[in-house]
């Protein structure tokens, strides 16, 4: 696989810093960067996969937690009063 120029944008301050990176690193600042893409990359991937994963466990279970219980049990953070994690609440009748 051949590779191929891209140009990107990017701050003074974000510049240098790469630049200072990649001098203390013995890498060109090329490499940096195509590291970085490249990591970031995977990372949005297997974040993505498990949002896909956590909705397709949902959709087959036809178990859901409705706002109403998440937002009541966040307010509840940090008081003397914290309730535990809520319970599903909401059941669809098309589960698979």
């Amino acid at each position: 696989m051949t590779s191929s120029t891209f140009s990107v944008r990017l701050p003074p301050e974000t510049r240098q810093e790469l630049e200072e990176f990649a001098k203390s690193t013995q890498r060109s600042s090329a490499f940096i960067v195509k590291e970085a893409v490249e990591a970031h990359l995977a990372e949005r991937r297997m974040y993505l996969a498990a949002i896909q994963e956590a909705v397709d466990e949902a959709d087959e279970s036809g178990e859901f937690i409705s706002w109403e219980a998440t937002s009541k049990w966040l307010r509840s953070w940090g008081t003397s009063d914290e309730l535990p994690p809520p319970q599903p609440d909401i059941f669809t009748k098309n589960a698979k």
